[in-house]
């Protein structure tokens, strides 16, 4: 399985986790047109696009992808938002999993200013896979977790500074500190799993202004021992789960 990331950030969010066989897409922030490029044009092979929230940077292109065909798994609330039709998307339901194609996919609730759930992905050939965006803690922990996805919007330490140096308003810490993920806090979750079959760790959603990618990764491999990347479009990455068995 191949990820490709279309953008990770406040301007769109996006991946696309494919074989030759069968896609899914994480996100609906990015054009139609990007997904087709990132897929070969083989828009056929997408068995479902998994949307976290309303907020445009996540859901902007809803719409577009809907009108193309692909199926969409999202929030009630995403639905009304984005006024998308209810015979070609289903609305998560609490407790409920979902499966499309080879993709086995359990939604659950995380913390942020409007509903919003995170995601564990299975699949023969990823393992398992945990996504969480948009949320400033994280309720539930997975054994056996082979690549995390996780948000590391902000540090505590540069936030701070930006607002003491007037680069931001007090009100929109407040902001950020209750609706997204800061690297301590993505690091606390990552050390309360068992990360004995994880193979990679996909630091995602940085913020421009109040993160330091280099010392994210620092950070969190450090903590986890394990290799560590930061989102970036265009990136290009191995998401097989390898020689682990789940």
């Amino acid at each position: 399985m191949k990820m490709t990331i279309l953008g990770s950030s406040s301007k769109g969010n996006c991946y696309v986790l494919q074989n030759d066989s069968e896609a899914l897409i994480i996100e609906a922030g990015m054009s139609l047109a990007e997904v087709k490029k990132a897929l070969g044009w083989d828009i056929a092979k997408v068995k479902v696009c998994i949307i976290s929230h309303q907020h445009n940077d996540h859901a902007g292109h809803a719409a577009e992808y809907e009108k193309a065909g692909i199926p969409l798994l999202a929030l009630p609330s995403v639905i009304e938002a984005k006024n998308l039709e209810a015979t070609t998307t289903t609305a998560i339901k609490d407790g409920c999993g979902y499966i499309y194609g080879g993709f086995r996919i359990l939604p659950f609730k995380v913390k942020h200013d409007v509903p919003c759930v995170g995601y564990l992905i299975e699949h023969q050939e990823t393992g398992r896979i945990l996504f969480f965006t948009d949320t400033y803690a994280m309720p539930y922990d997975f054994p056996n977790i082979t690549h995390f996805m996780a948000e590391a919007n902000y540090s505590d330490e540069i936030l701070d500074h930006n607002v003491l140096e007037g680069y931001i308003p007090a009100a929109l810490r407040r902001r950020v500190i209750t609706s997204h993920m800061s690297i301590d806090n993505t690091i606390g979750i990552l050390k309360r799993h068992d990360l004995t079959k994880t193979k990679d760790i996909l630091l995602i959603h940085l913020s421009d202004g109040n993160s330091n990618e280099k010392e994210f990764i620092t950070k969190v491999r450090r903590a986890t021992g394990k290799t560590t990347r930061a989102a970036s479009p265009g990136m290009e990455l191995d998401f097989d789960k390898g020689f682990i068995d789940i």
